[in-house]
């Protein structure tokens, strides 16, 4: 049966300014218009602007004079729902970013190499590149959980690795949270206040990270993973390479060895090296001969890689933010 015809209600003209600015023609305005283009008597005005307002449609047009409470609360309501969406796209790109940096920071570990003239035990890897990533990009609590993540499932894939991960787990969470958040705390500063609240007015959610920020920051957790690697060297990879791995010739007596072999090498190449230090005396100083200076080299490479990659994958999410 035929709906009754029903004269459309023509809506209030406004005449006045409202702030000097034109307001965007509203969902009822529009309608107007079109019902003055056809004329189709059967179709009632009240529904049909519900039907716009379900659909969240929006005019680029606009007219002069104050919009009604009612057209205040649709823009509003419209821009929420936009904000929602970018949100949303953004979730999804943080957890595309977090399995993508858990993949590549698995390879990365695989990617081990020895640098000549070293103790054969030490092993330099980059796999702290995606992790530190993922810690500036999405959270430095996501990173830490990359390394948990990456370590487990290169323990399930290599099981001979167990002395070594315990000392990998805490030099690299301890890297990643110095790092990210104190990168955070020295972007604090006025000027980077002023920068982040233009970026909260354009609704970009990502801290603008600047290099100084970020590389001093990277040195500082650096150098306390350096210094970290000895203690942990000493007092974790040692006892447990000792414990089960000693009937395999991996003794505290052999790997120190080891660093006696490497420094005597190091003496040839370097000969004033004898005048400062004559001999390797214990495992202590074979550590901070060999181990801090080359955690501190590894962390600092991972810190100028991660930023460059970080500023390539912020500007692209901030795009994204932008067109969402």
């Amino acid at each position: 049966m035929p709906r009754p015809s029903v004269p459309p209600k023509k809506p209030p003209q406004r005449t006045e300014q409202y702030g000097g600015h034109k307001r965007a023609q509203s969902a009822e305005a529009r309608y107007y218009q079109y019902l003055e283009k056809h004329d189709d008597k059967n179709i009632i005005y009240d529904d049909e602007v519900e039907k716009l307002k379900r659909k969240g449609s929006l005019s680029h047009l606009s007219f002069e004079g104050e919009l009604s409470d009612e057209e205040n609360a649709f823009l509003i309501s419209d821009s929420e729902d936009k904000k929602k969406d970018r949100n949303t796209s953004l979730l999804k790109i943080k957890i595309i970013i977090s399995a993508f940096c858990v993949l590549v920071a698995l390879l990365l570990n695989f990617a081990k190499f020895t640098i000549s003239n070293t103790p054969s035990l030490i092993q330099m890897e980059f796999s702290a590149i995606p992790e530190l990533i993922a810690g500036l990009t999405v959270h430095p609590l996501i990173g830490c959980a990359i390394v948990l993540i990456k370590n487990l499932l290169y323990y399930f894939i290599n099981t001979n690795s167990f002395p070594s991960i315990p000392n990998k787990i805490i030099l690299d969470i301890l890297f990643i949270l110095i790092t990210c958040y104190l990168g955070r705390l020295f972007m604090k500063t006025k000027r980077n206040k002023r920068s982040q609240e233009e970026r909260e007015a354009q609704l970009l959610p990502y801290r603008s990270y600047s290099f100084n920020s970020v590389f001093l920051s990277g040195l500082m957790g650096s150098l306390a993973a350096g210094a970290a690697s000895v203690l942990t060297f000493i007092y974790i990879t040692l006892p447990l390479f000792n414990r089960f791995f000693g009937q395999y010739g991996y003794t505290t007596g052999n790997i120190f060895k080891s660093y006696q072999m490497a420094f005597g090498r190091l003496q040839e190449i370097f000969p004033f090296i004898s005048g400062i230090l004559p001999s390797l005396n214990n495992i202590t100083q074979g550590a901070l001969i060999y181990n801090f200076p080359l955690t501190v080299i590894k962390y600092l490479i991972c810190t100028i890689v991660a930023y460059i990659a970080y500023n390539a994958l912020n500007n692209s999410i901030n795009n994204e933010g932008v067109k969402k």
